[in-house]
């Protein structure tokens, strides 16, 4: 799953967490277009696979994308 951080109704952190908390949570990239260091700091705290600040090359994201689907096929094993 790939979300921003800055959603309107809840932060994406929030919504990675609460997706921990019911047993349910994907492998997560968080995506954020600022740099408040508290929430950045929160999103690097979390479970999420990586953390890209805007605007991110692709070979990051793709990275990450590649990391996220080896840990969901590890974890359906």
């Amino acid at each position: 799953m790939v979300v921003d951080i800055g959603l309107p109704e809840m932060s994406g952190i929030e919504m990675c967490e609460r997706l921990k908390r019911s047993g349910r949570a994907p492998p997560t990239i968080l995506i954020s277009g600022g740099t408040d260091l508290i929430t950045l700091a929160l999103a690097q705290q979390s479970d999420a696979i990586a953390v890209l600040l805007k605007p991110f090359d692709e070979a990051p994201l793709l990275d990450a994308i590649e990391r996220a689907l080896a840990l969901s096929v590890r974890n359906r094993s």
